[in-house]
């Protein structure tokens, strides 16, 4: 439940920064991002978040399947938030410790993921 409920809030936190920075752009500073623009990685950012979601409810339900999308999501979520950490970066930063909780999770006590 650990690596669900942290995937669950690196979503939130995700689906959070996406709105925001796709309807009050005023709070990040665009210049800070490597490339692309603020609405770009909104939308980037929501993608991840409803993955990520989603892949916290499977791996809640304990399906060997999501600890190995937990991985790959986790990964994308520490790279997307790397990306955009010029943005808003106390923001990025929580995510990212979010993200690398859950693949400390999975990958360390992936067996406790398998059903019985």
């Amino acid at each position: 439940m650990f690596a669900a409920t942290y995937l669950a809030l690196a979503g939130a936190a995700n689906l959070i920064w996406g709105v925001t920075s796709l309807a009050k752009k005023e709070h990040f500073a665009e210049g800070g991002l490597l490339f692309s623009n603020l609405e770009t990685w909104g939308w980037i950012s929501l993608a991840i978040a409803g993955v990520q979601l989603v892949t916290a409810v499977l791996l809640g339900l304990r399906w060997f399947g999501g600890t190995l999308l937990a991985m790959f999501v986790a990964v994308c979520g520490v790279l997307a938030n790397f990306l955009m950490f010029g943005a808003y970066p106390a923001w990025s930063s929580i995510a990212i410790v979010c993200n690398a909780l859950v693949l400390w999770a999975v990958t360390a006590h992936g067996d406790a993921f398998i059903r019985d």
